[in-house]
């Protein structure tokens, strides 16, 4: 039974924050959302204070932390609901009064107390700035975890792949440490205290791209004289195009000989605490790690993750098995690495099988261990249970924590729960899981484990209902033939794996499509091609990198041909591609605060490169500027059209792509070592900006203009303002500080562009409100209605010793009128 179990915002005073607005549909002309959809990424989103009294829960969709009282541990009550920083994906509580909430989007880590220890009064008293500016002028953010040991505290900055040291009294950053792993998430700390660990979201799987020109021929019939393909094409078809292969990086057959760059391959990162920190790592972990846990009992490390198969060739090859799902011991003491699958009486086959779908445990997120030590309970996202497992990594048992619809073998979308993150109070028996999908919590007995005793709303869920009718399509693994695999294996969180897959079919036929008139013909054997983000499709047909998908309902096939199950009905794919089309880019971290380029960046001034891009001609035939195809922004960087094939861009028909995502696929390094195997293009074979602009097309362009066009490239508008979840907490002791009036300053303008609406909440007088920025006028209105200028609240904040967080929004989801 779904109790609604919820605070009214009114009731707190805080009744304005980042998505709370009436739910709307996306408008689907131009694009603007009432409700901002940044697809956040959850990582340790539910823990319990120490005492056990108090669950903490983020609230995504809402942009707040939920605080329970769980002191009757099976009935949990919701005291309050606190706005923080926009994107919370994790929380751990200092103190039973203290808790920090870590926020993606706003790339920073709210501080929420409980005043007079009344969490009922709890509001944000300091934030701590994420965003990290590296030497060479790059920024780069995202936060996903933190935890504490000592008197610091340990933050993951994904996006920079670094730890930032925190005081945790002063909340300083004190220094921050670069790793060299892909996007690292969820951390834990060793029984003693003395090593803090990190899992590389993005490790990869030490797989790579051989590039066209040194790759063999493609596959064809011996007739055509190249080596047949297995099954065996059909040979009517004309050759397929020149493609590049993927191996893995150690194949002695191009290792060291073709392949000059090693790949370490790691998974996780382990930081020694204290003065002389050092940092080691753990390779062949797994491709993607989401989870991370200690095991009490002596100290060794399980990590929930899947390993992907993108060695294997050809879709026919992959159907219903394309990636593992597995955990990961790390043995600390000999740094020994052994997988374990958790599927492992699974029969992979490209048709649906009941059997499979009812018990297999898919995409694998969270993990928390009984204090024993004996045993872990482990989240399977994509398939809505929550399995017991022993360290060995046999399945002793699990849950099911999706309505009766979307239990056993049956797959239920529209209703999916999607367990994220799980919270263990052992000595009350009671396992909690937060689900993602549903923004719910299941409370699970662990003495029978057997079944949901109860589950309760997160909290107010301001999600439109096309958006949430939609997402579940994105994450069911059930949708599978095996139960085993999803759209997100691959795209992860809606975004992408950095991987390339060659997923052509030797058994296919020939397709067309017409664009402006032009017929493009497309050979069933594309060869490899690298995962694309689902982030800013809005208006972007025709999808994909040769344009060959018309529209999103041309990917309906996937369901059937690549993960092994069957179609969805059309108005489910209606569904699926309005949830798709709701998903925003988050703020490009190389832009500065007013949506300006930064004129030394990467060796380059990306102001100039942006004039450049416009205006200075390549050397084809037409001289066109980058702006003739690659639309500038606000444009996505593409004008949408499929190019025909050439020696220049592929020898197969490509569209031309965005740039929004450009500066997040700058890993792969081809002279020593690399985090990424895979780069820029549609094959990954670039391996950085300034390479990709050595392309003969750039002749016309001086050394200096080439390095200002990639930093402007590495700066490209994402289609969100940089101010989109910048906040200021102001207290008496910092208001009249320069950087904060300067950051104010800078807000108050960027509202009135519109890049951003201004809300704030905290206390004014000593009592709790919010505040919406009205540009015309430049005054804040409160909840009572009443007015402040800049000027008064500064003076409220200093005589009344008052704490208030601003904060940017995306423009239009600050509407939401105080009441």
């Amino acid at each position: 039974m779904l109790s609604p179990n919820r605070r009214n915002l009114i009731g707190s005073a805080f009744i304005i924050f980042a998505a709370a607005v009436t739910p709307l549909s996306i408008d689907a002309q131009s694009g603007s959302p009432a409700y901002a959809n940044f697809e956040a990424a959850q990582t340790n989103p539910v823990r319990l204070s120490s005492d056990g009294k108090y669950l903490f829960a983020v609230n995504t969709a809402n942009s707040s932390l939920s605080v329970f009282d769980v002191s009757q541990p099976a009935s949990p009550n919701l005291l309050t609901q606190i706005p923080v920083g926009l994107g919370p994906v994790s929380v751990n509580p200092r103190n039973d009064f203290e808790a920090w909430v870590v926020n993606q989007v706003s790339n920073s880590i709210s501080v929420v107390t409980a005043p007079n220890n009344s969490w009922k009064q709890g509001l944000v008293t300091g934030t701590i700035n994420l965003k990290v500016s590296q030497s060479d002028g790059t920024s780069a953010g995202e936060p996903m975890d933190v935890v504490f040991t000592g008197s610091a505290a340990y933050a993951s900055i994904s996006r920079a792949h670094q730890i930032a040291v925190i005081d945790q009294n002063t909340q300083a950053v004190l220094n921050t440490i670069q790793l060299f792993g892909g996007n690292p998430r969820a951390m834990a700390v060793s029984p003693d205290g003395g090593t803090v660990y990190t899992a590389f979201a993005m490790a990869g799987n030490a797989s790579t791209i051989i590039p066209i020109n040194q790759a063999p021929t493609p596959c064809g019939t011996a007739a055509q004289g190249r080596t047949p393909c297995s099954p065996a094409m059909n040979p009517l078809l004309p050759l397929a195009p020149p493609v590049p292969l993927i191996v893995s990086a150690t194949d002695p057959a191009w290792y060291p000989s073709t392949i000059k760059y090693t790949m370490p391959d790691y998974g996780v990162a382990a930081l020694t605490t204290g003065a002389n920190r050092k940092v080691t790592y753990y390779s062949g972990v797994g491709t993607t790690n989401l989870g991370l846990a200690v095991n009490p009992s002596n100290g060794d490390l399980f990590v929930a993750n899947t390993d992907a198969l993108n060695l294997i060739n050809f879709e026919p090859n992959l159907c219903g098995h394309w990636v593992n799902n597995r955990i990961t011991h790390i043995q600390v003491a000999t740094g020994t690495v052994t997988p374990v699958d958790l599927n492992p009486s699974v029969v992979y086959g490209c048709a649906p099988n009941n059997s499979d779908l009812s018990s297999a445990l898919a995409q694998p997120t969270a993990v928390v261990f009984d204090p024993s030590g004996n045993f872990m309970y482990v989240a399977a996202f994509g398939t809505d249970r929550v399995a017991k497992v022993n360290t060995s990594g046999t399945v002793l048992g699990f849950v099911e924590v999706s309505l009766p619809s979307g239990s056993g073998p049956n797959a239920d979308p529209a209703n999916k729960r999607g367990p994220r993150g799980l919270a263990l109070n052992a000595n009350a028996g009671i396992l909690y899981s937060l689900n993602r999908i549903s923004n719910t919590i299941s409370v699970i007995p662990t003495s029978s484990f057997n079944a949901v005793s109860l589950e309760i709303q997160v909290g107010t869920d301001p999600t439109p209902s096309a958006v949430k009718a939609g997402r579940g399509f994105m994450y069911d693994a059930k949708l599978s033939g095996t139960g085993t695999g999803a759209c997100a294996s691959c795209h992860i969180d809606s975004e992408m794996d950095h991987l390339a897959w060659s997923l052509g079919d030797p058994t296919g036929e020939m397709t067309t499509f017409v664009q402006n008139g032009q017929t493009f013909t497309y050979h069933p054997m594309k060869g490899p091609m690298t995962t694309q983000t689902l982030r800013g499709l809005q208006n972007l047909a025709p999808y994909h990198w040769r344009g060959d998908k018309p529209d999103l309902a041309a990917f309906n096939v996937a369901f059937a041909v690549l993960m092994g199950g069957t179609q969805i009905s059309d108005a489910n794919m209606t569904n699926f591609a309005a949830f798709t089309n709701s998903v925003l880019f988050l703020p490009n971290p190389n832009q500065n605060l007013d949506r300006s380029y930064s004129t030394s960046l990467s060796g380059g001034d990306a102001q100039s490169g942006y004039s450049d891009f416009l205006t200075v001609p390549e050397t084809k035939p037409d001289n066109a500027v980058c702006q003739s195809c690659h639309a500038a922004p606000p444009g996505p960087g593409s004008n949408l059209s499929v190019q025909p094939a050439d020696s220049t861009h592929a020898q197969q028909p490509i569209k031309v792509p965005q740039l929004r995502a450009i500066y997040q696929k700058q890993l792969f390094n081809r002279n020593g070592n690399t985090i990424d195997g895979f780069g820029m293009t549609h094959d990954g074979s670039v391996d950085g900006v300034n390479i990709f602009l050595r392309n003969p097309s750039f002749a016309n362009y001086s050394d200096a203009q080439k390095s200002d066009i990639a930093a402007f490239l590495l700066s490209f508008d994402t289609g969100t303002a940089p101010a989109v979840g910048y906040t200021l907490t102001l207290t008496k002791l910092n208001v009249q500080s320069s950087s904060v009036q300067s950051g104010w300053t800078t807000l108050t303008q960027q509202a009135a562009v519109p890049n951003i609406d201004l809300i704030g909440r905290g206390t004014l007088g000593g009592v709790l409100h919010g505040l919406l920025y009205q540009p015309s006028t430049k005054n804040y209105i409160t909840d009572t209605g009443a007015t402040y200028t800049q000027t008064t609240l500064q003076n409220t904040i200093l005589n009344n010793n008052d704490t208030l967080s601003i904060m940017g929004v995306y423009p239009g989801t600050g509407s939401a009128q105080p009441q």
